[in-house]
């Protein structure tokens, strides 16, 4: 199989995890790393293995051996280089939040269905073992129909940190709240009947805390929150008619391990799904799969599910 030349779109810590998993797939090859800064762009090539560094974004994409670009520059820059990458030609995976706005994501998800190339937001969790394990439960009857969700995301973020930034997009819904509005649209629906939100917003000008109830038919809901908190803590509790399941030990959206419970405790069914690498390499995957496949959109990662989630959180940050 011949091996697919991904060209990595910003330096940063991000880019170093996907890197690392790219190295572990033999049909993926790490051909290009593009920075502003020429110099950590040549690290990161030392640092990775990476065949070519280049010192501007559009250096990389003239370059005719690039079969797919990741995107991992900050959120506020997402919009642009996602845009850069789709006129240039080039397929795109794109980090969360594939955008600021769900109007940035409609115009871009509208571009690359124009020009038929394949664009895909890099939700992780959505590919790996245990997510998708979860869904053939549900899908399977397993835990009967999911009638609640509990998900949190709070961080430790220090003096300095970029979610202090509001020029850098920060706050905790954008980066935080994103796993768990996400993780709970997917089980629960994209489409909620009513959406109520609380925020407070700092002294930063940016949200520290944020909490979220998406309402469905039949009293079905999520509560779902997130914030700049003293400590970490990352939990997730879904309730179905049948059983339950609770992650509570590791990151719900990178978990590695899982059970459902019925409501004397007894385990139902569990799993285990140790990752290749460190679990982005599932949405590698995922990527080339589609493209092998000729597809232009994946079925798990829908653009489509995209612009819901940004949908959602315009209007909570309304």
């Amino acid at each position: 199989m011949e091996k697919m030349k991904w060209g990595l779109m910003g330096a940063g810590r991000i880019s170093g995890w996907f890197a690392t998993a790219l190295s572990a797939l033999d049909e993926a090859e790490i051909y290009a790393i593009a920075s502003r800064q020429l110099e950590k762009g040549q690290a990161f090539a030392h640092q990775y293995g990476v065949t070519k560094a280049y010192g501007s974004y559009e250096e990389m994409l003239s370059d005719d051996a690039v079969d797919i670009v990741y995107i991992g520059t900050p959120i506020q820059e997402h919009f642009r280089c996602v845009k850069m990458c789709l006129e240039a030609g080039k397929h795109v995976l794109c980090e969360k939040a594939l955008t600021e706005n769900a109007e940035q994501a409609k115009q871009l998800c509208a571009l690359a269905r124009e020009k038929k190339l394949f664009l895909m937001e890099a939700m992780w969790t959505k590919c790996q073992p245990v997510f998708r394990q979860i869904k053939q439960w549900i899908a399977d009857g397993l835990l009967g129909e999911i009638q609640a969700a509990d998900i949190r995301f709070y961080t430790k973020a220090g003096e300095g940190h970029r979610l202090y930034k509001k020029e850098l997009a920060g706050g905790a819904l954008l980066d935080l709240g994103y796993y768990p509005v996400t993780y709970a649209c997917d089980l629960l629906g994209y489409h909620p009947q009513q959406i109520q939100n609380h925020t407070i917003v700092g002294e930063k000008e940016v949200d520290y805390l944020d909490s979220i109830v998406l309402e469905y038919k039949g009293g079905r809901f999520a509560h779902l929150s997130c914030g700049l908190g003293a400590e970490k803590m990352v939990s997730m509790y879904l309730l179905g008619s049948k059983g339950r399941i609770s992650m509570q030990e590791e990151f719900f959206f990178q978990a590695q391990r899982v059970e459902v419970l019925d409501f004397d405790n007894h385990v139902l069914a569990s799993f285990a799904g140790t990752f290749i690498k460190n679990g982005y390499e599932y949405e590698a995957l995922e990527v080339m799969k589609c493209l092998r496949e000729g597809r232009t959109e994946s079925e798990i990662v829908k653009l489509d599910d995209s612009i819901a989630v940004m949908e959602i959180l315009d209007q909570c940050k309304a």
